[in-house]
């Protein structure tokens, strides 16, 4: 579980932001959507609001940023420059200064870690991991460029072994994915399954997601998926009476020569399952059978709702944090209001899965679903950087305002200034 994430010099985040999954104790609405873990209460769900070019998208690229630099950066050559070294650009000084990311998460083991990294281009500039067996930080690991590596008494094992691997646009952590350190593997596993984040909109995207699940289906790698996505697809009105798994068969002769036999097989692995979504047919208004659909045929919503409905399962079975740029694409915002309240209910979301999103729909702005501290707006500056900050944050909100007539008159703020006077276009 996410309790916050603070970020620093990176796309339009200028000076330090932060964006927080903690419950306020001052919000006394709708308890039973704060879940307790590790003795600290956190919220299910989050909302982010803002114009266009606000930083919705910069904030949630912040949490890939980090999960990319733990997963990927073991890999890294060493000449090879940092990707998510993207700083701000407005002002001159800050492209000499490192991005820095802080995340305080709960991980599969229910316990708390705290995890800062700050990096320019070529190297790590430090790397901080702290953990809480108890009630008070500890140490983990510490680094700073330049300096002997500092380790915690709670870490043992091999270390030198890494350190002695380690390159300076890596991180320690980063390591643990290839090189044993049984300390460390939960905060790993915390970034490699325990985040799945979402920024992509085309329906290739989508159509690869569904792939995936098609084939954790076929494997029954997940138990009851199948009939849990047959549920939402029957409750979101699609139509849609069940899906079902087909085996295609696929002209290995039809591939190009130059591919080697290995390659072909992996292709004939990973594409031979499809899903085929069956409706039922009428012959006037008389039931008659059935008839499938490939998807292809099916509309750009229902593909959009069994991508997503893919990630809310897999989120929901594993308590995964789920981040989503503009969940309601494509979707009703009936069905995006149910979608959320999945994550609302302990019976629906028994293991604390978490979900972040970036919305522009209004609609959703209503206080019979969110808590003040839940809704969040994405502000950019005068100077071009951007600021966040919830309805909580704001002084004399009560609990039962009328959070969308406030935020379309301006009173929440992060509202696009629209001069339609100077719409003078010349033809």
């Amino acid at each position: 579980m996410i309790i916050e994430l603070r970020v620093k010099n990176f796309r339009s985040i200028r000076d330090w932001q932060s964006f927080s999954m903690l419950a306020e104790n001052k919000v006394k609405e709708h308890d039973k959507i704060v879940f307790e873990n590790a003795n600290q209460n956190i919220l299910g769900t989050a909302i982010i609001y803002g114009r266009n070019a606000s930083g919705k998208s910069n904030l949630l690229n912040a949490f890939r940023a980090i999960q990319f630099m733990v997963i990927e950066s073991a890999e890294f050559k060493i000449d090879k420059v940092i990707p998510p070294f993207e700083p701000y650009k407005l002002d001159d000084s800050f492209e000499k200064l490192p991005t820095e990311l802080y995340i305080d998460f709960i991980a599969k083991d229910n316990i708390r870690y705290v995890y800062e990294i700050g990096f320019t281009a070529t190297k790590i500039i430090y790397e901080n991991l702290k953990f809480y067996p108890k009630s008070q930080p500890a140490t983990l690991i510490e680094r700073t460029h330049g300096e002997p590596i500092k380790y915690g008494d709670y870490l043992t094992g091999r270390k030198k072994d890494i350190e002695d691997k380690l390159y300076d646009n890596q991180l320690f952590l980063s390591k643990v994915g290839t090189d044993k350190l049984d300390g460390l593997k939960s905060a790993y596993m915390f970034f490699s399954e325990g985040i799945y984040i979402s920024t992509f909109h085309d329906t290739k995207y989508d159509n690869i997601l569904i792939q995936t699940f098609t084939n954790k289906m076929a494997k029954d790698d997940i138990p009851y998926f199948k009939e849990n996505i047959n549920s939402l697809m029957r409750v979101a009105d699609t139509g849609i009476d069940c899906i079902d798994i087909k085996e295609v068969e696929i002209d290995v002769d039809a591939l190009p020569e130059e591919m080697s036999d290995e390659k072909k097989q992996e292709l004939v692995e990973r594409y031979k399952h499809k899903i085929r979504t069956i409706h039922k047919k009428f012959d006037g208004e008389k039931e008659d059978g059935t008839v499938e659909f490939k998807l292809n045929e099916e509309s750009t919503g229902t593909i959009k709702l069994l991508a997503v409905g893919g990630l809310i399962l897999e989120a929901l079975a594993d308590g995964q944090v789920l981040i989503i740029d503009e969940l309601d694409k494509s979707l009703h915002p009936k069905l995006t209001r149910a979608l959320i309240n999945i994550f609302h209910s302990k019976k629906t979301n028994p293991n604390n899965a978490q979900l972040i999103f970036a919305t522009h729909d209004v609609s959703l702005l209503d206080n019979d679903l969110f808590r003040r501290d839940q809704v969040w707006f994405a502000e950019k500056e005068y100077e071009g950087h951007s600021h966040f900050y919830a309805i909580s944050d704001i002084p004399n909100i009560r609990a039962n305002a009328p959070f969308e007539k406030y935020y379309m008159s301006g009173r929440f703020g992060a509202n696009p200034v629209i001069n339609e006077v100077e719409l003078n276009f010349q033809f």
